[in-house]
Order: C-alpha cells, then sequence, then structure tokens
C-alpha cells in the first residue's frame, strides 16, 4: 500500500490514530513530512490496545507475544496477524538455501533464544520446526536459553551432520565458544550463527569465524537482520552487504568519510515491505500491519545510502547485486545497555533505584560498565549512596535483579540459564560513597562499555 493510502486507510479505521492525530478529519492537502512522528511512548503505549488495531477488532489476531521492551507494566503484549508472516517460512527457507546450502547439506538447526511468549524466539522457533517438516537432512532443536542443553546437543549429534545452524544472540556466541572449547573436530568450520537481537561489530564477526575454523573473510559464519517485535521485518543482511562493510572495515578512512565513525555500522537490504525514513539520525518506520505504524520512530540509529554513491569504492559484480537503497544501523540510539540482546533501559533502572525504601540510602546516581572475561560478558552496576557503611550489596543486586526479572520477560528467562552456562554471576554491584564522587549532580546515569 502507497505511503499516503496507508495513512488515510489508517485515519478512517484505527481508533486510536485519529486521536493521535489530533483532528476529526483527513486534511485535503496531506504533508508528508507534517505527519506527527509516533514512538512507543506518545502512541503505542499511551491508548488502549483494543485501539490500536482497525475498528477496534481482535478478529484477525492468531498469536499474541511479548517485546523485551520496559514499560509501566512489564514487557509489552503484541498481537499480529497471520497476513505479518505471510510467506515467512518460504522467505527463510530460501535464505538458508542461498548462504547455508541447506538443501544439499544435512543440518542440525539448534534455537538457543529466549521462547515462552517473546515473539523473535517464539516465531523463529515455529519457523524451523515446520521448515524441518519439510525438508528431509533438516533437524531442528529449541534449548531456549539453556546454553549448556545446547552445546551438549551439538557435542553429542553434531557429527552427524554436514553444518550445524545455531540461532541465538550475537553475544551468546562468546559463551557458547568457552562451552565448546575442547570440540575440537565441531571447530572445524562446521557452525554456523544465524543471530538476531542486538548490534555486533564487523570485528566481532571476524573474530568468531576464527574461533570456529572459518575463514574470517567467510561473510556468512555470523549473520544477522534487523527488527523488532513492534515493527517486524526491516532488512536483512545479504552477502553483499557484508563485503560491502568489510571494505569499510579496511578502509577506516572511507568508513569515516561515510559514516563518521571507523568502525563501520551493519550494512543491509531494506524491507520492500516497510517505507523507511532518516529524520535526526534515527530510523523512522511506515508499516502496514496488525498493529499498523506510521511514521515510527525505532529509536535505532542509522542511515540509507544509494548504492550510487559506492559504485567506484568496489568492483563491478558486487555493485551490480547490492541493493538500490542500503540501510544502515548503529543499534539504540541512547539510554539502553544490551544484556545478551535485551534492551534494559537505564532510565528505568535509575527509577526503580529512586523508588526503594530509606534504607537502601540511594544517592541518585549508578554506573554501568560493561567487562569482558574470557570474551564473556559482564555487566557492573556502581551504585552511589549516602551510607556506604551500609551492608547494602547484596540487597542492592537481590532487588536489582528481581526488577529486571518482573519488567522484562525476556531476561526473566536468559538470566539464570546465561549464569549457568557462564559459571558466574553476569551482573555484579560495587557500593560506593556518592560524596566522593565529583559531579555527581550533573550526571545521573553514566554508561561505560
Amino acid at each position: 500500500m502507497e505511503k499516503i493510502s496507508l495513512f488515510k486507510n489508517v485515519f478512517k479505521t484505527v481508533p486510536a490514530y485519529s486521536k493521535f492525530f489530533g483532528k476529526n478529519k483527513i486534511p485535503k492537502e496531506i504533508n508528508w513530512n507534517e505527519i506527527p512522528i509516533m514512538t512507543k511512548e506518545n502512541y503505542l503505549t499511551k491508548f488502549p490496545m483494543n485501539e490500536l488495531y482497525r475498528r477496534g477488532s481482535l478478529k484477525n489476531c492468531f498469536l499474541i507475544g511479548t517485546s523485551s521492551g520496559f514499560s509501566k507494566g512489564g514487557s509489552l503484549f503484541w498481537p499480529k496477524e497471520s497476513v505479518d508472516e505471510k510467506n515467512y517460512i518460504e522467505k527463510v527457507k530460501e535464505l538458508l538455501i542461498k548462504d547455508y546450502s541447506i538443501d544439499k547439506r544435512t543440518t542440525l538447526i539448534i534455537v538457543n533464544l529466549a521462547l515462552g511468549t517473546w515473539i523473535g524466539g517464539m516465531q523463529l522457533a515455529c519457523t524451523f520446526r515446520n521448515l524441518a517438516s519439510q525438508m528431509e537432512g533438516v533437524a531442528v532443536s529449541t534449548p531456549g536459553m539453556n546454553l549448556k542443553e545446547g552445546a551438549n546437543i551439538v557435542k553429542k549429534f553434531g557429527e552427524f551432520f554436514e553444518i550445524v545452524l545455531w540461532v541465538t544472540n550475537p553475544s551468546s556466541i562468546n559463551i557458547i565458544s568457552y562451552l565448546m572449547q575442547e570440540e575440537k573436530e565441531l571447530l572445524k568450520g562446521k557452525i554456523f550463527f544465524p543471530v538476531v537481537g542486538e548490534y555486533f561489530s564487523e570485528n566481532f564477526r571476524e573474530d568468531i569465524a576464527k574461533r570456529f575454523g572459518h575463514d574470517p573473510k567467510n561473510p556468512v559464519v555470523v549473520k544477522t537482520g534487523y527488527g523488532s517485535a513492534d515493527t517486524g521485518d526491516l532488512g536483512i543482511e545479504t552477502v553483499e552487504t557484508i563485503m560491502l562493510r568489510k571494505f569499510f572495515l579496511e578502509n577506516p578512512e572511507k568508513s569515516v568519510e561515510f559514516f563518521k565513525e571507523e568502525s563501520p555500522p551493519m550494512l543491509l537490504a531494506p524491507s520492500s515491505k516497510a517505507f523507511i525514513e532518516i529524520i535526526d539520525g534515527e530510523i523512522v518506520v511506515t508499516k502496514d500491519q496488525f498493529i499498523p505504524l506510521i511514521r515510527y520512530n525505532t529509536k535505532d540509529t542509522g542511515g540509507i545510502i544509494p548504492r550510487e554513491k559506492v559504485k567506484d569504492l568496489v568492483d563491478k559484480d558486487l555493485f551490480k547485486k547490492l541493493p538500490e537503497n542500503i540501510l544502515y544501523v548503529f543499534g539504540r540510539a541512547k539510554n539502553s545497555i544490551i544484556f545478551y540482546g535485551t534492551n534494559l533501559n537505564v532510565n528505568k533502572i535509575g527509577n526503580f533505584f529512586e523508588s526503594l525504601d530509606r534504607e537502601f540510602y540511594y544517592g541518585g546516581l549508578f554506573e554501568v560498565r560493561k567487562i569482558k572475561i574470557e570474551n564473556m560478558n559482564f555487566f557492573e552496576f556502581t551504585i552511589y549512596t549516602t551510607n556506604p557503611g551500609k551492608n547494602l550489596k547484596e540487597k542492592y543486586k537481590e532487588k536489582l535483579l528481581e526488577f529486571l526479572k518482573n519488567f522484562s520477560n525476556e531476561f526473566a528467562a536468559k538470566y539464570d540459564e546465561l549464569k549457568s552456562a557462564a559459571g558466574r554471576d553476569l551482573i555484579s554491584v560495587k557500593i560506593a560513597n556518592i560524596n566522593e564522587k565529583e559531579k555527581a549532580k550533573k550526571h545521573k546515569i553514566i554508561i561505560e562499555e
């Protein structure tokens, strides 16, 4: 549906949208650039859920899932209709045949993602099971966030398959590498990682390729798409966009010229089912789905490069295979830390600390540092209090984990399993004296990675 036609349709049929737009009638002349920008806060969580559907009806709903994002009531629920996933299985099948030749090689697929109601894990698990039922030589196992069980399955059955596709979050791969470090035969170019859930660097892709016995320049050892529970699919990496990203990695001066960063962002082929704009450096999406979106700000930073702009940078064959417009994505714009693929909003965490009883002596400031040990990510919270002499470390840690689990189903599904696989706590707490913190009043939250 053309974007203006979609706007008119949504205005007429979605009860919340005319209220959001602020008018009872569609303007005679529509200036697209003057249509207000939606956000999760000013639209998706502001109106009653039933007012976000066409005619306020759940008649066509076939699936209800959740996202990992925070809201006042915890994880957000997202109804979906079957047309949202039309041809999805065939599209995934086509991609896996193209990238991994699963039609010619026996394939074991391990789904190490949060399952339950989380849309990402649930949808992919169902898709792969359907795919396996259609294709001889493809087997699927869904251990969820139990990375140890996933590793045990691969150790036990991996030798009987030509390749293993391990579907997980990028940061979980480091724990998997730790669990698989003794499996020499399985680490000889047999395991690949189609991943979801978070940004990763091109250096990370090449490091993982080497660790699992591949040529570091192999573009599909780690491969991802871009989207979310609220927007669905918005883009996918292709071999060609990955090769272009590798060019920018090897030519940092060109990366700075295009992206103002030496480390290039993710480069993707945008979905044909979404109209994507870049406004103030953030990705804004218009898409027809069960909860239709008109100029919805994803809060992800990125941009679009016309293919013509890279014509003189790459060889002709690569240029011809690139998408006409290349979407680039840096990731969440601000105020979030990424815990193994789950976005944790630090403002919400700060509000939680502020709400604690006086006996916690919270001083109005905390810092989060991501620490890498043996290639695994650990998160250290330094919490500044007005009475550091009190024994508050364990009380803060217990309350923090309780809060995160209550407000994110995805985090709740992940934390204990990831902790077990890593063999130690992934979140630690330090207590410090607020009076010894310089410029504390100027900084409510500091994130260091």
